[in-house]
């Protein structure tokens, strides 16, 4: 498998993800686009956890794909 500037790519903005949902699980806190600001997750759970396992499968999405998929 060669590297190239996609994959590189990929994998910094999976990693850039799993940061943001690292974030929101340590804090509880999602960003709210609607107010432009950052909430509680009691604010509106669904937002919450949809932010947490969405982004966490697409965060680890983006860093396996090339490797298993290759």
């Amino acid at each position: 498998m060669d590297i190239t500037p996609i994959l590189i790519l990929r994998v910094v903005l999976g990693l850039g993800v799993l940061v943001y949902v690292g974030n929101c699980w340590i804090d509880q806190k999602f960003w709210s686009r609607k107010h432009f600001d950052w909430k509680p997750k009691e604010y509106w759970p669904e937002v919450f956890w949809l932010n947490i396992i969405g982004g966490s499968l697409i965060g680890i999405w983006l860093i396996a794909s090339p490797f298993l998929l290759s």
